[in-house]
């Protein structure tokens, strides 16, 4: 009785799995996404406006020599030579003013050159018209001012140039700190201005890196 019953619950499990093998498998639905695009041609116009480059502009730089004394001191010469040599070699457009002295003419000088011509460069040496020269530079942003000068540059247009010696001078008074005999040695400074401060104080402390006595 028992073998004849797991015989047909046997019998009725395959039957229900060849039901399940054979019976139709649901419709699918698919669905097709169709993706158009559209080529859109799209044509941008831009306008560039093209200035027309003036004689002033394609020219050469105009420059405006500014010195305290005649140009045949040894340090303004130097300036005004190196200048007068770009301008016959056709660099620059160049004109000066020398002798102009320390009583304030400097500042005043200046002042009408940058109104008057409006040069694109003013050269000269700012010793004894310091502060005259740092103002004018200073309310003339678009004229470059470069000056010798033993302070430092100042933005956004004002450099300098300077003898920057100090280094051999320092080494002048190792040389001087080591022959003297007596422990005293001398220099001599014109004024006491930075330039002249920095020079004369690496003197003193390159004697008094090899003879602490001096």
């Amino acid at each position: 009785m028992l073998r004849k019953t797991f015989i047909l619950l046997l019998g009725t499990i395959l039957l229900s799995l060849i039901a399940a093998c054979g019976a139709s498998p649901e419709p699918v639905t698919v669905v097709e996404t169709v993706v158009v695009t559209e080529e859109v041609e799209k044509i941008v116009t831009v306008e560039v406006a093209v200035e027309a480059t003036t004689e002033a502009e394609s020219g050469p730089l105009v420059v405006f020599g500014a010195y305290a004394t005649a140009i045949e001191e040894p340090w303004d010469g130097v300036i005004h030579a190196a200048l007068n040599a770009a301008q016959e070699s056709g660099q620059i457009e160049y004109t000066f003013s020398d002798d102009i002295g320390y009583s304030g003419d400097m500042e005043r000088i200046l002042r009408e050159v940058a109104e008057e011509t409006q040069p694109d460069v003013i050269f000269g040496d700012a010793f004894g018209n310091e502060e005259a020269v740092r103002r004018v530079a200073a309310d003339y942003p678009d004229i470059a001012f470069v000056f010798g000068s033993g302070g430092g540059p100042a933005e956004p247009n004002f450099s300098v140039f300077d003898n920057w010696i100090h280094e051999p001078a320092y080494l002048s008074g190792m040389l001087a700190g080591g022959l003297t005999k007596s422990n005293v040695i001398g220099v001599v400074g014109g004024l006491p201005v930075p330039e002249v401060n920095r020079i004369v104080n690496a003197f003193i402390a390159g004697a008094a890196s090899v003879n602490p006595d001096v």
